[in-house]
């Protein structure tokens, strides 16, 4: 399960926007329940509730996290992302 860092670096990459408050939302009662927390938070039900608070990028952005957690997606499927970025920090020091 990823970091909630590696959520947000994949939602920039992938969606062009991370909104911090839907990972911590998503992970909210991992301290509680430990992994056991995806009942709670990984389901259909929470994903509307996220919909009726934050819309509709933000159920996009709650999906990129579930899909990270169950390994759909990993750094591979966002590493070009992740090049330019280090590219770019690199020519900003300059």
């Amino acid at each position: 399960m990823p970091r909630r860092q590696e959520h947000l670096k994949a939602a920039k990459i992938l969606l062009g926007y991370a909104d911090p408050l839907v990972h911590k939302l998503m992970d909210q009662s991992i301290e509680r329940l430990g992994p056991r927390h995806r009942y709670v938070t990984h389901n259909v039900e929470y994903i509307r509730a996220i919909r009726q608070l934050f819309g509709e990028n933000a159920v996009i952005e709650a999906t990129l996290h579930l899909l990270q957690d169950w390994g759909v997606i990993d750094e591979s499927d966002y590493a070009f992302g992740l090049a330019k970025r280090s590219v770019a920090k690199r020519a900003r020091k300059r």
